[in-house]
């Protein structure tokens, strides 16, 4: 895990206790904070040491602040604003704040009536336009790059996607949605249907048995107390507009657009607790040893589920790829022919033997554009099928070297 990752799971450890606290109560609060310190995907993602989680954290921490609000509770509106605008100033799964943000006070304004409610709204409105005032402007004058990610990998019109060349030859848009949106259900508890982007926690089912009970549990008691508190309804709000960053994404499936949904998955989780805890006709000590065996099975069972994802990736495709590198190109600049954030280059850091020179991540363009003929280069390209003639144009003394389905390289 990298050092610098550790504030972003400090906020989220933290704000997640305090934001459970507010739904259901102090003890189901340190559950929760449990259970997302063993949930499987979410350990993985963590120790990966990738930057997803960031988001996470300023998310979290604007919903507590907006929930908050909603419940009453004094509130800095100005701060609910800050953070909604840095939402949009890390990876693009904390981008359904402003949504969310709308609805809360719409939600607010029909339960208490008063115009009050339409100030707070401007001024945080206010505040987070200044938040990102500097950044939209530079989007409108120079490169919109909060909407660059979406163009690349939306699964009806993004460049990468396949769905442009199928709708092109007839296939009905609603039909790929349909398709992807299924599939992307199947992979929460059926494994090798999803993980992409080179961080595919061994293509594993999203959810380990136990937490999958816990969390359709406390799915059932969300929609039940919804109709009593529509803060519940939020929390369910959340982790399916998650869901549908990954279903609306180009195959395959990337968790890593699910990571933000971790946290309220874990205070979902945490309401079978809270029912045996407030399951008053029995005695506490027994409900506290029905607990205790609760989270024990969980805690055990992820664990393993993670263990199980580590040691899957011993031998992976990418730990092959850098073997082959590392033996067969020595000495080498690496240039890895992706997108910023790609986890190959985390992969080839803690590989035996390594010896590159220097290893580097950007777009398929920007190698494209900045390509050099007198270095002796590796290019590790990621969609091989749409990229590999690219780069083979570039240069006659360059060879293509197919690597599985995933990578090819483009050595000279």
């Amino acid at each position: 895990m990298k050092l610098s990752l550790l504030p972003y799971i400090l906020i989220i450890s933290i704000t997640l206790f305090l934001l459970t606290k507010i739904y259901i109560g102090g003890n189901t609060a340190i559950i929760s904070v449990i259970l997302y310190a063993f949930f499987s995907i979410s350990l993985y993602y963590e120790t990966l040491g990738l930057i997803f989680v960031s988001s996470t954290a300023v998310f979290i921490l604007f919903f507590y602040l907006a929930i908050r609000y909603l419940s009453n509770f004094k509130t800095p509106l100005v701060l609910i604003g800050i953070l909604c605008g840095a939402c949009y100033l890390f990876y693009l799964t904390s981008y359904i704040a402003l949504p969310v943000m709308l609805l809360i006070f719409f939600i607010k304004l029909v339960r208490v009536k008063k115009i009050i409610v339409i100030r707070d709204f401007l001024i945080v409105l206010l505040s987070f336009l200044v938040v990102l005032a500097p950044f939209l402007t530079y989007a409108y004058r120079f490169d919109n790059y909060f909407t660059s990610r979406t163009n690349q990998v939306s699964l009806l019109s993004g460049s990468w996607s396949s769905g442009k060349e199928r709708i092109a030859k007839g296939e009905k848009p609603i039909n790929i949605i349909k398709e992807n949106a299924i599939n992307t259900i199947k992979c929460f508890y059926i494994d090798d249907i999803g993980g992409g982007g080179g961080y595919d926690f061994a293509h594993q089912a999203i959810f380990e048995k136990t937490a999958l009970f816990l969390f359709i549990i406390g799915c059932i008691l969300v929609f039940v107390f919804s109709f009593r508190k529509v803060e519940y309804f939020l929390l369910f709000l959340v982790v399916f507009l998650s869901y549908l960053e990954m279903a609306l994404s180009m195959p395959p499936i990337g968790y890593q657009r699910f990571i933000l949904a971790f946290p309220f998955i874990t205070i979902i989780m945490s309401l079978p607790f809270s029912l045996v805890i407030s399951f008053n006709k029995t005695s506490h000590s027994l409900r506290c040893i029905v607990v205790v065996i609760m989270l024990g099975l969980y805690v055990i069972n992820n664990q393993r589920y993670f263990l199980k994802s580590v040691e899957k990736e011993k031998d992976n495709n990418d730990l092959k790829l850098s073997k082959y590198i590392n033996q067969n190109f020595p000495g080498r600049r690496i240039h890895i022919a992706s997108y910023p954030g790609f986890g190959y280059d985390k992969v080839y850091y803690f590989s035996q033997g390594k010896n590159a020179l220097s290893v580097d991540t950007a777009y398929h363009d920007y190698y494209l554009h900045n390509f050099n003929t007198q270095e002796k280069y590796v290019y590790v390209i990621i969609f091989p099928n749409d990229f590999n003639s690219k780069f083979a144009a570039l240069d006659n003394q360059g060879r293509i070297i197919e690597f599985g389905n995933v990578f090819s390289l483009f050595v000279n």
